[in-house]
This record gives C-alpha cells, structure tokens and sequence, in this order.
C-alpha cells in the first residue's frame, strides 16, 4: 500500500495526477457541462412571437429594426429574454410567376407550422390558397378583435379543408413598412396560422402592419 503521508508535495501531486488523473477529467467535464447548461438557460432567447415573410430577401438592418418594433407590440414589460423574430423564406424560380419554396424549405416550414412555431404569414396567393385547402389558415370573419369590416384592405377567400369558402387572408400589398426594407408585396396577402398558439398577438400584429 502507498503511503502518501510520507511523500512530498510534488510526488503527491504527481501521484495523484497518475492514478486519479481519469476521475479528475471526468469531475471537471461535468462542471464544465452543468455550468453551460446553467449558463445557457440564464442567457436564453424565448422567442415568443413569429413573423414568416415567403418571398424576396430583404435589407437586413431594416429587418432588424422591424423585429425590435414588433417586440415592443407583442412583448410586455419585464420580458427582457424575449424576442419576436421575422424569417424571411426566399422563393426559387426564373420568374417571379412561377418562383417557388425549394422542398427542404417547404418541409421546413410546414415542420414549424405543425408545431406552432409560426404566428403570422405573408405569402404569395396561389399558395395561400393551397395550403388554405390543408387547414394551415385560421378563418378570419369571426375574430371579433379583427373587425373585418373596419379594415380596407380587400379580403381574400379560399376553400378550406372543410370544402366551404371563407375569408382566411388579406391583401399584403400595400403594407408599406415591409416595402420600405425591400420585401416585394405585390399579389401577397397575410393570414394567421390555424396552429398559432397566441391569436390575440397575431391579430394585434396584423391590425398594426395594416395601418403602418
């Protein structure tokens, strides 16, 4: 048996770096990884409010900008870890009639927006009407805090999964903050996720980007 008692300070540091050397590892990896989890959740974004644009990319200074006026909407006070966030999904194509999202960006998007993970989107009304067919819009005429009629721009209906007309989206095209950072809204309308978990704030956003 080693007598560790008797030895000197350097022969005790050596040996316990030898025999101990894979226990000391193994201790410092675990407060290595409690610390990043701790100081992953004390730093974390929630995202609690999302904005998916489908069409050009834009100016992303100007996007910034409008992703810190839309916190400032859907937000409320004492939420400093909280963020709204506008994607932006470019569409492929040679022309702008027939551009479209690439298959890994519609899986994606479809991914999210059966999760709940996206709010509010504006489109292109083809496939809006699409994917009005699935189910993917909430139907608009009977959100009292819309007000459908108090609202000038024109309504756009579809045939939902329910094979019956309603109104699910209005037209985009004259939403001049998005023109102003360079997003192309022409025959683009905006609609609310039917799997958005937080109506009140989609409705809020929709109300507030139609009178900017």
């Amino acid at each position: 048996m080693v007598d560790i008692k008797s030895m000197s300070n350097k022969k005790k540091v050596e040996y316990i770096c030898e025999y101990y050397k894979l226990h000391i590892i193994g201790v410092l990896a675990v407060i290595f990884i409690v610390a990043s989890l701790i100081h992953g959740q004390i730093t974390k974004i929630d995202y609690v409010f999302n904005l998916t644009l489908i069409g050009n990319n834009v100016d992303e200074n100007k996007k910034n900008d409008l992703e810190s006026q839309l916190g400032r909407i859907v937000i409320k006070e004492g939420g400093q870890k909280k963020q709204a966030i506008i994607d932006v999904i470019p569409l492929e194509g040679s022309s702008k009639a027939t551009a479209s999202m690439s298959s890994v960006s519609t899986q994606k998007f479809i991914a999210r927006v059966s999760v709940g993970e996206i709010d509010v989107v504006i489109l292109k009304k083809s496939m809006f009407e699409s994917y009005a067919k699935q189910g993917m819009f909430l139907g608009l005429e009977n959100i009292k805090e819309l007000n459908l009629q108090g609202i000038k721009n024109k309504k756009i209906e579809a045939v939902g999964s329910d094979n019956i007309k309603s109104v699910y989206a209005i037209n985009a095209e004259d939403i001049k903050i998005l023109k102003d950072m360079g997003f192309d809204t022409g025959t683009l309308v905006i609609g609310i996720i039917s799997s958005c978990k937080q109506k009140d704030k989609a409705t809020t956003v929709i109300k507030w980007l139609l009178n900017k």
